[in-house]
């Protein structure tokens, strides 16, 4: 999960990179590219893909795949860290949708420490050079939040999915649906891509189709509130590199926000840790 938030990272990187693409076109290439990904895998034979609980794919396709759509739009129109930090705040939303559809305790500690990555994730962002504020959303900041529920919704699916297909077959379907969601808007908008958005696609598509295997596959060995505080990993590391690689400015809220959400996704490691 951890190794997942860093292949995230990546991709982040190069949306902001490729921001004058548009976000349709970008999400269309990093679907078609995952898909085409795993079908080739397929038709070599070197996995099987079989799809069981259909119904349930196509929610977890229809979610995911909109909630990556929002995602890229956001980061292209609030940027990396303000996009970033907003659309995962969604392990609150999973946390209580599995607990409530899935039967998935939490516990104290487990609330204690989302509560304690979510202010830390508030930090990271109160000090973005546009300013931040929990009480004042525009419209894309709305969009960013109702992006983090979708997202929610998407990764109770995944846990419930992993009862009957494997990663491969749900990874699939999210690609397949998410084509669908996007085709039409991202043929008929205007902007060229040009030789280095090509290579920024393909580097978004391979990057997000290991990171989505790796996610995928760890969220068969981990409830869906651990996974998710792991992924919130995603949030500091984009911080980081956008000071790194793109020039953010590195201030004393940032420092203490990266400690919190690092703190306490080892918390809640370290407490499964010794439950089993």
């Amino acid at each position: 999960m951890a190794l997942a938030s860093v292949f995230f990272c990546i991709a982040g990187c190069l949306v902001k990179g490729g921001s004058y693409i548009g976000a349709y076109k970008l999400a269309f290439f990093r679907f078609i590219i995952g898909l085409g990904l795993i079908t080739t895998a397929a038709m070599s034979g070197r996995v099987k893909l079989v799809f069981n609980n259909k119904k349930l794919l196509f929610l977890r396709g229809l979610t995911g795949g909109t909630a990556v759509f929002i995602t890229l739009l956001c980061i292209t129109k609030l940027g990396l860290g303000k996009g970033m930090v907003l659309i995962n705040s969604y392990p609150i939303f999973a946390s209580i949708i599995s607990a409530v559809f899935l039967k998935e305790r939490l516990r104290l500690l487990d609330i204690w420490a989302i509560l304690t990555a979510m202010v830390g994730i508030y930090f990271i962002a109160y000090e973005k050079q546009q300013g931040f504020s929990l009480l004042v959303f525009g419209g894309y900041e709305l969009l960013a939040v109702l992006g983090a529920v979708i997202a929610g919704i998407a990764v109770t699916l995944i846990r419930k999915l992993h009862d009957t297909d494997d990663s491969l077959a749900i990874y699939f379907s999210q690609c397949a649906v998410g084509i669908w969601l996007v085709i039409m808007p991202a043929f008929s908008s205007e902007g060229a891509i040009g030789f280095k958005g090509v290579f920024i696609l393909l580097g978004i598509g391979a990057s997000v189709t290991i990171g989505q295997l790796l996610m995928t596959e760890g969220f068969k060995y981990v409830p869906v509130k651990t996974g998710s505080l792991l992924l919130m990993l995603e949030t500091v590391l984009c911080y980081v590199a956008g000071v790194a690689i793109f020039g953010e400015p590195l201030t004393a809220p940032c420092l203490l926000g990266t400690v919190l959400v690092i703190g306490a996704c080892a918390v809640v490691l370290v407490r499964r840790k010794l439950d089993h």
